[in-house]
């Protein structure tokens, strides 16, 4: 199985910047389209049982004729305050061996059952593609609990010595006033920064819950009516969503008042995403560009040989691989370039013998193909040292 890891950890505010005349440079350019994952979830009470319960949702993107995928990592945790509980979800799980069980096209959704006391659960996934690649970290997915959780309490049953208490009745210019058990809400932040804000009214409410969502110190507000059993959500643009207030008619406290927590490891618009895996007789670096981003360079440098320079434009990808070898490490590197870490070939399990790793006393001299040679003394005629300099993205290179 291809082992497959990914290059950025993040990227911001990027720009050109190419190397020309470098030996050893190779660039393949081809349409961008990164492979990520997308997590949502929403909480609703359930006063039959007093449980929380959270409807997540996965969906990934990926390439063109790439169809299937798995999940090579899968982290779920609840929070009691601040004390965080590993747990499971059996339908959100990693996959084991070389199947590819999950469809590109069909979102994969699952239910966590939580007990009243929890107040947020959060879930992160790693995914891989049947074309062999893994995306470049984990998503990270945090949903707040608002409200109380409770089951209805019982009706008292009086005893068979004591008559059952009358039951008043209200006058005609009084209706009864009509409940509205365990209204609830959950909160999510997404890449973007917009707060989705879910309203949940109980099963049992005999009435519609009417809630107010407020922001930013008033520079937000919306009224929500939700009738008996049903949800709604309500977004708070990414700009004003900060103190975020979540009230509903007859209950004095809020159900939520603060910020909600913010999403992790994000693939924002305009960034590269970048990966890296070992195949039986290359190790290759692969960066993605989208179309609103810019032009981005990194450097690659091997332990053993010379290094390449990848430069990528907006709108397309590249490539740079070095000959498979038992000890090869190859570290990125290049302005703007956050925390760089040596990134070593690993072997795959399903080579044949013989396969993959080079002789042993096989120099590693970075790209052997002739057409990147012969790429690069073509630059060398052109330019030499050439260099077209700019503002560069600051990017994360992880194992």
């Amino acid at each position: 199985m291809n082992r497959l890891h990914a290059l950025f950890r993040r990227a911001s505010a990027v720009a050109a910047g190419a190397l020309l005349g470098l030996t050893g440079v190779a660039i393949f350019a081809a349409p961008a389209s990164a492979h990520h994952s997308e997590i949502t979830g929403q909480a609703k009470c359930d006063v039959a049982t007093g449980e929380w319960v959270v409807d997540w949702s996965i969906k990934t993107y990926a390439p063109k004729g790439v169809k299937k995928y798995k999940l090579v990592e899968v982290v779920a945790k609840t929070y009691v305050g601040g004390k965080a509980t590993e747990v499971t979800i059996p339908e959100i799980s990693v996959t084991d061996g070389d199947k590819y069980p999950h469809s590109v096209k069909k979102a994969l959704t699952a239910n966590l059952r939580v007990d009243s006391n929890v107040t947020m659960a959060s879930l992160a996934v790693r995914a891989e593609w049947d074309n062999g690649f893994v995306e470049d970290r984990m998503r990270t997915a945090k949903v707040k609990f608002c409200g109380t959780c409770k089951p209805p309490k019982p009706t008292p049953t009086p005893s068979a010595s004591e008559p059952p208490a009358p039951t008043p009745t209200p006058s005609p210019s009084e209706p009864p006033a009509p409940t509205v058990p365990n209204p609830s809400a959950s909160i999510q932040a997404d890449c973007e920064g917009i707060a989705h804000v879910t309203l949940n009214n109980a099963d049992d409410a005999t009435a519609p819950a009417e809630f107010t969502v407020e922001a930013s110190a008033g520079a937000f507000t919306e009224k929500v009516s939700v009738k008996p059993g049903e949800s709604t959500s309500v977004e708070v643009p990414a700009e004003q969503a900060t103190d975020i207030k979540v009230t509903v008619e007859g209950s004095k406290e809020p159900l939520f008042h603060g910020d909600p927590e913010p999403a992790d490891n994000c693939v924002k618009p305009g960034e590269p995403t970048g990966a890296y895996k070992s195949t039986c007789d290359e190790l290759i670096f692969e960066i993605n560009n989208p179309e609103d981003g810019e032009t981005t360079t990194a450097t690659f440098t091997p332990n053993k040989g010379e290094p390449q320079t990848l430069t990528v434009e907006p709108g397309m990808s590249g490539t740079v691989s070095f000959p498979a070898e038992e000890g090869l490490i190859v570290t990125p590197s290049g302005e703007g370039i956050e925390d760089p870490k040596p990134i070593a070939w690993e072997k795959p399990e399903d080579c044949t013998p013989g396969e993959g790793g080079g002789d042993p006393g096989l120099p590693v001299t970075g790209a052997a193909a002739g057409g990147i040679a012969a790429g690069a003394a073509v630059l060398l005629a052109v330019g030499g040292g050439l260099f077209v300099m700019a503002r560069r993205r600051k990017l994360r290179f992880t194992a």
